[in-house]
């Protein structure tokens, strides 16, 4: 078993103990970033860490880690279990007593790590929708909280229904993103993605993209998904995928091109190229 940070120190993750009055257990009272390991070091770190001092923020969280200190924490892990290629996952969940009101600003942090490749050349994938819950707009939706439960009840409706992902909506009715990405298309040769404000993630992929090419971002609906030439999904693990087939009301087949030559790009730039 590999080693983990567990609030103040190195230990083996088999030694972790966590109460049961941990309050992201009882409340959902927590977040958590995900973030791509590539030869030894953090991918976009600094795009995980202003979402993390975000949701320390919207949650009213006191911020004890600056950007160093916690770059500091995951190379350390990274060493100490010898990784090259992987994930690093970041648990924050706000400590002390209390059930609803907490009586605490101050948070415990897990930093666990794993094995995994670099971004590869993904496969198409096909989306549905997912209508039976909707997202809010407000900043929690722009966190990774650890209520995810839109997201899971969308990938279980997804999979029951033969999909590799599915398209969730907001409280107006407008698609913002998918159970697990970001979401992009492309229409006439103009690349539009949902704004921020209107609920989907904040994502540190999301925003390399938006650093490379041009994109408006503006609410998307049914329609604009229906009229557009192609799609494509962006998270901090997977990168950039393509989307052949989404189905709604009729069945669509998209291009891919855009997006496959987007994931190239990354691959060359994740490894200095």
């Amino acid at each position: 078993m590999g080693e983990v940070f567990y609030n103040s120190e190195f230990i083996n993750e088999q030694e972790i103990v966590i109460k049961i009055s941990n309050r992201a257990f009882n409340y959902g009272d927590g977040f958590f970033e995900t973030i791509k390991i590539i030869n030894a070091k953090p991918f976009n770190f600094s795009a995980h860490y202003v979402r993390f001092s975000f949701a320390c923020k919207v949650l009213k969280l006191k911020n004890n880690q600056t950007e160093s200190s916690l770059l500091f924490l995951l190379n350390k892990l990274i060493e100490k279990n010898k990784i090259v290629n992987g994930v690093a996952k970041i648990h924050v969940n706000r400590s002390g007593e209390g059930k609803y009101l907490p009586l605490s600003d101050s948070f415990e942090i897990l930093i666990s790590i794993h094995k995994g490749s670099g971004f590869v050349k993904n496969t198409s994938i096909s989306l549905c929708v997912f209508s039976d819950e909707q997202k809010t707009k407000g900043k929690i939706s722009n966190i990774k909280s650890v209520n995810a439960l839109v997201s899971v009840l969308g990938a279980i409706h997804a999979k029951e229904n033969g999909f590799d992902n599915a398209i969730l909506k907001n409280t107006d009715g407008n698609v913002i993103e998918t159970t697990n990405s970001n979401l992009f298309i492309i229409k006439q040769g103009v690349i539009y993605t949902p704004l921020i404000t209107e609920g989907c993630l904040d994502g540190t992929m999301r925003k390399w993209v938006l650093e490379q090419v041009n994109v408006i971002e503006k609410s998307l609906n049914s329609l604009d998904i229906k009229e557009a030439d192609e799609a494509f999904t962006t998270n901090a693990i997977s990168g950039i995928t393509a989307v052949e087939v989404v189905s709604i009301a009729t069945t669509k087949i998209y291009k891919t091109d855009f997006a496959q030559q987007l994931q190239e790009k990354l691959i060359s730039s994740s490894l200095g190229l």
